[in-house]
């Protein structure tokens, strides 16, 4: 709901819990007011708010007096050259060199079906509020978007940028939103990481200067850091005290901040990367921002994650693909890697079917000069070496078998011993006046280029088609490095980061207009571009290339505390690990990997008959529990690192049945006892454990917690499965 009270001149967003509140202040500034749990339309917040007379806090051309400063102000949208030293949100320079821009409110439009961004991935549906703000002496016109849903604990926001100037700008930096908060007693919690060890949690409090979270440069959401973070009060936990939520809906180079100012305020900020970005608009022309979601609970980091959770599974994953039951995938990945042929993957499948599985993906290594990772991208034409029937061989065999087939594809990349780089050598980005920088043997392809982009498409599409393949692994096995797209003139190349993505974007539309029912699974070396941006176009991405249960159940977790369990593709492999060498028990692998989008990546043919039959068990227990991995809700209730085990429940909306699964560390002598709490039940309900007999309470179990049977060993696996008893009449 979206009420404007003209007496006060405020506005009020209203989500299912939440209230997000701004007003137009005497100037014409948009005054941020609040955020935070639900408070009612009309309440006046003045009492909260004073300007006072700073020091060295500078008062903008036309103020009454020396309180009136942006220094200190709480702002919807900062900008700069205005007398407000902290982040500007928007950094504009002019036809004549200036960087100031006096940005006031100038009208409102409230939709009631949002009308999506052009060319963007975006969060569907909700009421939408439009502000609009005038620089009329520079001819800039900005709008600002609020989103919300009356059943979703979220407000989504993005900038729209208008040059009326009569000539260029250039756009230096534009935010997707900027959020003030009144005091910096804060934590901030982000998602670190690295190829094989994505997002883990670190936490940190907020002090002094600026704390920033990006990619920059790599053109790429990343390893390193997601483009999501969390605002936390110092005593919030798991499932208790104020969480403040905020992930980007974007796949490029991104930039988000928490930059706490000399007054002990808080400013967080969000966007794309303004690290070697710059944009030419043209007079007339529009430079539209990607979405940001920003969500809050009073229910801890917990509750902060159920929220994004809802958000992304109901307004933002392909809604073609929701409620239907995931495949159950074999990829021939870690069974094969480079070395097979017709015979070996005829085998694969057979031995898949047995299992139960649903579908055999083939991955890297089908098509020309593929036997190593140094040829062949980009060409997509069958190996008939090793495939002397082509893929039609392969997806027939697979269809026989009542498997559906999927391919692996790595669009965005091309290497230099191909037809496609011979042909095109200034298809890919590089200086034309030094050698490419190489990752993987691989250069990157000019994505900026809609040639480039259409040339793709066309490959892609020819083999699907003629394939026959219900299912795509889009993969990208390095980042951008050399920013200079041969497309562009100088004046553009800034634009390269931005221009690529969209392209990118541009290419999974296609694919999804083209083929409505073709599940496209997401990767980038693992983990590398999971955000919210590819989710719009991909039902799951693969979460890591580690798949060690114990490494993974880490893994896992941190990518929970903003995507849903159904985006996060997870296998169970073979062990030794070919990662870490360890070795871990099947059930164990399974127990983790089912908390997610389930499927295998292990030499099928390798196992004993005892451990196939084991898989087929498997298979069939996860299509028991998959409603839950669908649509349940999470409760994290154990962190490897801190508790000596992983463990998360999976709870149905309607509290009768729940899921724990996980695994556990590494034993000692003498082992003490472990009780496992287990949280989201219904404290007044009774519950059965189906492997224990237990009957208790959900208060009791969530208080006193459920005995788990001796560690005997390591890495034992956790599952359970808790059944409400009927209510009595």
């Amino acid at each position: 709901m979206i009420v404007y009270l003209e007496k006060t001149r405020t506005f009020y967003l209203q989500g299912k819990h939440v209230s997000y509140i701004f007003a137009v202040d005497a100037y014409g500034h948009l005054r941020h007011l609040y955020f935070g749990e639900q408070l009612a339309v009309g309440e006046d917040l003045s009492f909260c708010f004073r300007d006072e007379d700073k020091g060295f806090s500078g008062n903008f051309d036309g103020a009454k007096d020396r309180t009136a400063s942006l220094d200190t102000a709480f702002l919807e949208f900062p900008s700069a050259g205005m007398g407000d030293y902290r982040r500007p949100a928007l950094l504009v320079m002019t036809q004549d060199g200036a960087r100031q821009t006096d940005l006031r409110f100038s009208s409102f439009a409230v939709h009631r079906e949002k009308v999506p961004p052009e060319g963007l991935p975006h969060v569907r549906g909700g009421e939408t509020l439009e502000v609009m703000l005038r620089d009329d002496m520079y001819g800039l016109e900005l709008s600002l978007f609020y989103t919300v849903f009356d059943d979703q604990d979220a407000v989504v926001r993005s900038a729209k940028l208008v040059n009326r100037s009569g000539g260029d700008l250039r756009v230096q930096k534009i935010s997707s939103f900027s959020l003030d908060f009144p005091d910096a007693s804060y934590d901030t919690v982000c998602l670190y990481g690295r190829p094989c060890c994505e997002r883990m949690p670190v936490r940190e409090a907020c002090g002094p200067g600026i704390r920033e979270f990006s990619s920059a440069l790599r053109g790429s959401s990343s390893h390193y850091l997601n483009p999501f973070f969390a605002l936390v009060r110092r005593e919030t936990d798991e499932n208790a005290g104020d969480a403040y939520g905020f992930a980007l809906v974007y796949s490029g180079a991104f930039s988000l901040s928490a930059e706490m100012t000399s007054y002990g305020t808080l400013r967080v900020q969000g966007g794309i990367s303004d690290c070697d970005f710059s944009w030419l608009l043209k007079d007339g022309q529009s430079f539209r921002t990607p979405e940001a979601a920003l969500v809050f609970s009073c229910g801890g980091l917990g509750g902060m994650s159920r929220a994004f959770h809802a958000l992304w599974r109901e307004k933002l994953l392909p809604s073609r693909f929701s409620g239907k039951p995931r495949p159950v995938v074999v990829n021939s990945w870690e069974a094969a890697y480079f070395d097979f042929n017709a015979q070996k993957l005829f085998a694969l499948i057979d031995a898949a079917a047995e299992t139960g599985a649903d579908t055999f993906v083939l991955d890297d290594g089908w098509f020309e000069f593929r036997n190593n990772d140094c040829g062949g991208l980009g060409d997509w034409s069958a190996d008939r070496t090793k495939l002397p029937g082509g893929l039609e061989e392969i997806s027939a065999h697979c269809r026989e078998r009542g498997l559906a087939f999927g391919l692996w594809f790595e669009p965005e990349m091309v290497s230099e011993d191909s037809r496609l780089y011979r042909e095109h050598p200034d298809w890919c980005l590089k200086n034309p006046r030094r050698g490419p920088v190489r990752g993987r043997a691989q250069l990157v392809l000019d994505f900026c280029n809609p040639e480039v982009v259409a040339t793709v498409y066309d490959k892609m599409a020819r083999v699907i088609e003629s394939s026959g393949a219900t299912y795509v692994k889009w993969d990208m096995n390095r980042y951008l490095a050399d920013l200079y797209a041969p497309s562009l003139p100088p004046e553009r190349q800034q634009e390269v980061q931005h221009r690529y993505v969209l392209g990118v974007y541009s290419l999974a539309e296609r694919l999804t207009q083209r083929f409505p029912d073709l599940f496209m699974e997401g990767c980038s070396g693992g983990g590398g571009r999971f955000d919210a941006g590819m989710l719009f176009y991909f039902p799951q991405i693969w979460t890591s290339d580690n798949t060690d249960a114990s490494e993974r159940a880490e893994i896992q977790y941190g990518t929970s505390l903003c995507y849903p369990p159904v985006a996060m593709s997870a296998h169970v492999s073979a062990c030794p690990n070919h990662l870490t060498g360890r070795t871990t028990p099947l059930a164990s692998r399974y127990s983790v990997a089912s908390l997610c989008a389930f499927g295998y990546e292990l030499d099928l043919c390798a196992l004993s008959r005892e451990e196939r039959a084991a898989l087929a068990r498997q298979v069939a227990a996860y299509r028991e529990i998959e409603p839950l991995v669908q649509g349940g809700e999470l409760y994290r209730l154990a962190q490897m690192c801190r508790d000596g085990l992983y463990a998360a429940a999976l709870v149905s909306h309607d509290k009768t049945h729940a899921y724990v699964a996980g695994i556990t560390g590494q034993t000692n002598a003498n082992v003490l006892q472990k009780r496992l709490k287990i949280c989201g039940l219904d404290d007044a309900r009774r519950y059965r454990v189906r492997e224990t007999g237990t009957v208790a309470s959900g208060r009791a179990l969530r208080t006193m917690g459920l005995l788990l049977p001796p560690l005997r060993s390591d890495f034992m696996p956790v599952e359970l499965h808790l059944e409400a008893e009927p209510e009595k009449a």
